[in-house]
């Protein structure tokens, strides 16, 4: 797909597909947390992204602002801005792969415990999916 025509939404967009590039090399590596890790971290990009492609340029700076803090890291209100800030609705084939990727948390960085292997490629499948859908909002 073409990239975001705002600056911001293009860097949220570029992170997302490299983080997600990397959680599949990690997978392959069977290194399934960090996997999983960056396969989620790529989803909330990649929903910042959307959120700042659909909002008034002149929103720009207030919305970067509130993407600091915990909240920032959830995917049901990064969801609920992007419904807000005029974001299309979701399919209904979209809330089944979100609910395969809840687990998902920053807390994962600090894990040292190995996921099992088949939880793992569930959730990449699921971002995988995610992302396409939201590559073609953008």
């Amino acid at each position: 797909m073409a990239l975001p025509r705002s600056r911001e939404a293009r860097i949220f967009y570029r992170a997302a597909k490299k983080r997600f590039d990397e959680g599949q090399f990690l997978l392959n590596g069977k290194r399934h947390t960090a996997a999983v890790y960056l396969a989620g971290y790529a989803i909330e990009c990649m929903l910042k992204a959307l959120i700042l492609a659909a909002a008034p340029e002149q929103e720009a700076e207030s919305i970067l602002e509130s993407f600091r803090g915990t909240k920032a890291h959830d995917f049901e209100w990064l969801k609920t801005l992007y419904r807000a800030k005029g974001g299309t609705a979701f399919p209904p084939d979209l809330p089944p792969l979100f609910a395969k990727v809840y687990l998902w948390t920053t807390t994962l960085r600090y894990d040292p415990k190995e996921m099992p292997p088949q939880k793992a490629k569930t959730f990449l499948k699921a971002a995988g999916a995610i992302l396409r859908w939201a590559d073609g909002r953008l």
